[in-house]
Parts: C-alpha cells; sequence; structure tokens
C-alpha cells in the first residue's frame, strides 16, 4: 500500500472541488454548445460522423445511463452494449468481447487514442475510470478505416464529459457497500462560448469479490469471498477544449494507479497444474491525448496525438497463502502515436486520406527468489511499429442516409524482440463499406462489409507470462470477413433495430494445453479458422410517460473450424441479453431494474476437452430519492442496490466464477 504520492494529486483535486461546491454557479442558459457538431473524440470520421444520431451505425449508452452504474471502472456498464460480453481472465485482467470477437481484436479508445497496451494489445476495463466518461459508443462489423489497425471485432469509443451550455458543475459522491467496498469521486466541469474544462478524481477500495453460493471451487477455501480480489486504486484527470477562429482543439490528461490481487483458477490441483498465484502490486497508467481540427474551405482536417506510460509489476507466489514470492516481472510501455486524416468535399462526394501511426517499448525483467538469495533476469527490450494508410470515400451526410468506401494498408514491424528472433513484420490490406438508406421517414435499412487483418501482438510472438507459456515461432496474422445487413424503426416511444451478421476469420489464434518437461503450459497456434452468425435486436420503447424499457438480445453461433469437424469457440456465449426497466416515480423516487442473461458457453479443460459452462439470469435493482433545492441550486441523490439479487452463479471461465450477490448505498450532491 505505498501508493501515497500516486494519490496526493486526486486528494488535492477533491479539496478543490469542495471549495468549488461552495462558489457561485452560472449555469445560464444564454450560449448554446458552441463546439461543432463533429465531437473531437469521435473517430468515427464516414458521413455518418455528423449526420443525425437516429441514423448512426453506432449504438450509444449515455451519461444518464451510465450514472446509473455506480461503479470506479466502467467494466460493469459494457453489458448495456449490445453483443458485448465481460469476463475477468486468469491473469485479473476484465476484458470485452463483441459478437465473440477476442479482446485483442477488439479496441477501445479514448478521446480518439487507443487504451489498448500495445504489448498485448488489450486493456484491463475494471481500472478505467468510469467518472470521466460521458458517454460509450460501440460500432461493430467492419470499422471505418480511420480506426488504425487491429480493429476486426469492433471498436468501443469512451467520450469525455462536457457542458452542453455555459456555466459550471461541481459534484462530489461517496458510497459504501459489500465486503467494506467504498469509493469517492470529485467533478469540476466549466463551459464558456470559446473553451471548456473537466477535473476530476475517484479513489476506491474492496476487500474482495463475493463469490456465489452455488461456485464450486475445490482448491480453494475463499468462504463468501473471493480469495485474493481486494483491490485500491485512484486516478486523477483534466480535459481542456478550446474553440478557434477556424477549428477547436481538446488535451486529455489521465493518471491511473492501482494494487490488486488476482483470483487464482479454484478448479484446477495446485499439485498437478501451473495455477496462477498473483498479486498486482503496482499498476500505473498515464496518458496525454491532443486532438485537432481545423477547416478551410471545402479543406479539413482531423488529427489525434497521444502518448502513455504504462507500467506494472506482477508478483508470484508459491501457493494460496500468498506468504511466499518466488518470482517477480517488472513491466514498463511507452507508446506514442498520431491519426490524422484530411478531407475534401468534391460535388457530392467526400474523399478523407487516412494515415495511422503507432510505436510502443516494452520493456520486461523477471527476477527469480532463491533460498540462496535472488536472481535477476537481463532486462528485455522489445518494440512494435503499427501504421495504416489509405483512403476513404462517403457521400455528404444528409438525412435520407449515406454511403461509405473506405481501404488502407496496415502493417507491423517488430525492431526489438528481446532475446527472441525477428518475426519480419507483418502487412495486409484492409476493406470496409457501408450503406444506409431511408425507406420512409422511420425506417432505415443498412448494409456493412469489409475485412480486418489482426496482427499478433508482442506478447503472443515473444512472452512466457512467468514460464507459463511456451513460445510459437510459426504464429501468422488473422483474417476477418464481415457482413451484416439490418433495419431501422424509429417513432416518437418506439425506436428498434434488428441485425444479421456474419464473420468468417481465418488463421484465428487460439491456445492450446501442452506438456513440457513434465509440466503442464501453454501454446499459442493458428486454428484453421472460425466462424460467427447470428443476430440482433435493439429496441427502446416508452409504454407510458414515467416508464422507459432499453434491451437488446444477441443470438450467435460462435464455432471454431478444425481438420477434424467444428468444436465451439471457447467461452464465447451462444445467447446476451440486457433489459433495463425504469420507472420516476412521484416525489423524486426512482426504481431501476435489469436482467442480464448470459447463454450457453463452454470452457477448456486441462485436457483440451470442451466442458459446457453453466447459463446465468442475474437480477439488480437499484432505488434512488432525487432533491431540488432551487434556492441554492443544489442537487441531491441518495441511492441503494443490489447486484445478482438471487446470487446466481457465474461462470465465464473454468474456475473463474464472477460476482455473486452484492450491495452498495451512496450519495451524490452536484450544483
Amino acid at each position: 500500500m505505498n501508493r501515497i504520492s500516486d494519490f496526493t494529486f486526486a486528494a488535492v483535486l477533491s479539496v478543490l472541488f469542495s471549495l468549488a461546491m461552495g462558489a457561485q454557479s452560472t449555469l445560464a442558459q444564454e450560449t448554446a454548445d458552441s463546439l461543432k457538431s463533429y465531437n473531437l473524440s469521435e473517430i468515427v470520421i464516414g458521413g455518418e460522423a455528423r449526420q443525425s444520431e437516429r441514423i448512426k451505425r453506432l449504438h450509444k449508452v449515455g451519461l444518464s445511463a451510465l450514472a446509473l452504474q455506480d461503479r470506479p471502472d466502467i467494466a460493469s456498464t459494457l453489458r448495456l452494449l449490445p453483443s458485448a460480453s465481460v469476463q475477468t481472465n486468469s491473469r485479473g485482467e476484465t476484458l470485452v468481447y463483441i459478437r465473440a470477437a477476442g479482446e485483442r481484436q477488439v479496441a477501445v479508445f479514448l478521446d480518439g487514442a487507443p487504451l489498448n497496451i500495445a504489448w498485448d494489445n488489450r486493456v484491463d476495463l475494471s481500472l478505467v475510470p468510469a467518472n470521466i466518461v460521458g458517454s460509450i459508443t460501440v460500432e461493430r462489423g467492419a470499422v471505418s478505416a480511420g480506426y488504425g489497425t487491429n480493429v476486426s471485432g469492433g471498436a468501443i469509443n469512451l467520450q469525455t464529459r462536457n457542458l452542453q451550455s455555459s456555466g459550471t458543475l461541481s459534484e462530489v459522491s461517496g458510497q459504501a457497500g459489500s465486503n467494506s467496498s467504498w469509493q469517492t469521486r470529485a467533478l469540476f466541469a466549466s463551459r464558456s462560448k470559446k473553451s471548456a474544462v473537466l477535473i476530476g478524481s475517484t479513489v476506491a477500495a474492496t476487500d474482495g469479490i463475493p463469490v456465489s453460493s452455488d461456485a464450486r471451487l475445490p482448491y480453494e477455501e475463499s468462504g463468501s469471498v473471493r480469495l485474493n480480489t481486494d483491490r485500491s486504486e485512484g486516478n486523477a484527470y483534466i480535459r481542456v477544449d478550446r474553440n478557434l477562429t477556424n477549428g477547436s482543439w481538446g488535451l486529455t490528461l489521465l493518471h491511473a494507479s492501482a494494487e490488486k490481487g488476482v483470483a487464482p483458477e479454484g478448479h484446477l490441483d495446485p499439485a498437478q497444474e501451473n495455477v496462477r498465484y498473483w498479486r498486482y502490486p503496482l499498476w500505473r497508467n498515464t496518458m496525454a491525448i491532443l486532438n485537432g481540427t481545423t477547416t478551410q474551405g471545402s479543406y479539413s482536417v482531423f488529427a489525434t496525438l497521444w502518448a502513455s506510460r504504462f507500467q506494472q509489476e506482477i508478483d508470484q507466489f508459491s501457493d494460496d497463502s500468498f506468504a511466499s514470492l518466488v518470482e517477480k516481472q517488472r513491466d514498463l510501455d511507452v507508446s506514442a502515436g498520431f491519426r490524422l486524416i484530411g478531407e475534401k468535399t468534391l460535388r457530392s462526394v467526400v474523399v478523407r486520406g487516412i494515415s495511422y501511426v503507432s510505436t510502443s517499448r516494452h520493456e520486461q525483467r523477471e527476477v527469480e527468489f532463491l533460498s540462496s538469495g535472488t536472481e535477476s533476469s537481463p532486462q528485455l527490450e522489445f518494440r512494435n511499429v503499427l501504421y495504416s494508410l489509405g483512403a476513404e470515400f462517403g457521400s455528404i451526410a444528409s438525412e435520407t442516409g449515406h454511403w461509405a468506401v473506405g481501404a488502407t494498408m496496415d502493417g507491423m514491424t517488430t525492431p526489438l524482440t528481446g532475446d527472441k528472433e525477428d518475426t519480419g513484420g507483418f502487412s495486409a490490406a484492409s476493406l470496409n463499406l457501408e450503406w444506409v438508406h431511408a425507406v420512409r421517414e422511420d425506417v432505415f435499412f443498412k448494409l456493412n462489409g469489409g475485412s480486418k487483418p489482426r496482427f499478433p501482438t508482442m506478447r503472443e510472438l515473444f512472452g512466457t507470462a512467468l514460464n507459463r507459456f511456451v513460445i510459437n515461432p510459426d504464429l501468422k496474422p488473422e483474417r476477418t470477413w464481415m457482413a451484416e445487413a439490418g433495419f431501422q424503426y424509429f417513432s416518437e416511444r418506439l425506436s428498434f433495430e434488428m441485425i444479421g451478421f456474419l464473420q468468417r476469420t481465418i488463421d484465428t489464434i487460439d491456445q492450446i494445453n501442452l506438456i513440457e518437461n513434465g509440466s503442464r503450459k501453454r501454446m499459442r497456434v493458428n486454428l484453421d479458422g472460425s466462424r460467427v452468425f447470428g443476430a440482433e435486436v435493439v429496441s427502446r420503447v416508452a409504454p407510458m410517460e414515467r416508464l422507459t424499457l432499453d434491451g437488446h438480445v444477441t443470438w450467435m453461433r460462435p464455432v471454431a473450424i478444425t481438420p477434424s469437424g467444428q468444436q465451439h469457440l471457447m467461452e464465447k456465449p451462444e445467447l446476451l441479453a440486457t433489459l433495463v426497466a425504469q420507472f420516476d416515480a412521484s416525489h423524486g423516487f426512482r426504481l431501476t431494474t435489469s436482467a442480464v442473461v448470459t447463454g450457453r458457453a463452454y470452457g477448456l479443460a486441462v485436457d483440451n476437452a470442451q466442458v459446457e459452462l453453466p447459463t446465468a439470469l442475474v437480477l439488480n435493482a437499484r432505488v434512488s430519492g432525487r432533491k431540488y433545492f432551487t434556492r441554492s441550486g443544489l442537487f441531491s441523490e441518495a441511492y441503494f442496490g443490489v447486484d445478482n439479487i438471487s446470487d446466481t452463479l457465474q461462470l465465464p471461465q473454468l474456475g473463474l466464477p464472477s460476482s455473486g450477490r452484492s450491495f452498495r448505498f451512496g450519495l451524490n450532491i452536484s450544483r
């Protein structure tokens, strides 16, 4: 718990926000939002990016829905996105999957910059702060060429909050809950005609994750709390936006720090298997993101630059007492990159040139703790360069629809490979097409298709995960072909969307179990391929004035194609459904309930056999009372929530159950 210095900035910010709460509010409404309709942090650059919200191919979760999650991180919020499943793996990382695509195929962006750590092209979403986020959008299928490389499974955009009118806003909140969990959050935002600023911080901790009474963990005696799942975390951030005569710019600064344990795989016998007994005494991520846009006549330029520094330490212990440290791994990742898009309108067609370049250096050192002392391995350095160069053509946005087509050449090189041999690099073409047409005023038809590569990450190529993996020097990139078709219907009280989709991946990267020197290990391999087809339905209905229902259902058939036939893709549910009901009662009371369904999936046993995982129906509820004080301009909300009311067993991966029943209560105050 030596992270006082990491939280100093957050503590200072909290004091400043408390002072700001006492300041005179200037929430005047005389000036509308002065920023352009094009959001600097929105990556989607097709014609749809600046047209009516109702005919975008994106699905958006706004601030009102995010605020009901009461979480320090965004992980639990992602089940509000269609086709999204969320699980925590054996490394303790919380990851998201879209339409059964692997986590390394799905890119997560904050204000236009990738959050994925390049070493393994994924990010632990349980440590991404929620307080800064004003909306989340997900784009499925063949996404815009402007996203860059490794987006064959879709893209998730996190956009920071901003006021929609001139004035100031101050918020503070406190929460407590199950297993001594607690969090405090503070935020201050200000907007004038030409500039805006957002400042915030969060500090949170928990003693562990509750485990369902139905969980069967024969090699773990943890009681009602999952073994080694305690954590503490904190973050601080600033976002500044400024309007210029012919454009605008925005700057985001984020620092997040955490310390946490990793739940071991409780179904494995540690005497026979290589079970992880891990802790992260250090997890720290610092980012700087700069967005800018300028327009001169029919020419426009959009740019995003970013730099990040990610540092973590992994402690490996000999057994579940976590008393004897046997090995430590120290990682440092420094990354930088840019996305540059030049746009010109030629009569009825918009032409865009796209360039994306990023580079990341990974430093790694392993230390063994022996009876005779410590033995440190040489520091290994790895580096990759990712690039994407191409163009996109599209129609000018209109209420009747749009079309767009884009193509890029994507590539990856590895100038530094530690003590491993160089792969020689990879390159592949990428293609995306989309068409949206208004059949009538309230009905829209959509088509989307294309092909995207996904390059192996540096960790997949060169990492052994503290001697858990065997290197495969013949690992190749994946190639995914995608197609989807659907329609949307909108009316005053009902919105409805239905989409059918197909994804065919060649050379799918997966892992198998094998025995090396008498020890069971894993190795990454290319499967012959995989195929996912299915359908999703997204709807919102307001059957009465104070009641709204939001929901989505995705059914899919995810299979791996092998020489002996077909088999299920591991840990990919066939059914995902979420229904949220919100009822606004009188006197400021609100009841929000949700039902989350996870269908049949399969896990991989130690003998490479498939084991069916249980289905789950999880019910959640939240009740709140809200009060606005006219004279002072103060708004308060007290709430109480219960997640997984029936203590249902959720088992997204063998030996790693998700949270059982938990509760929380808190108070939010804003002005």
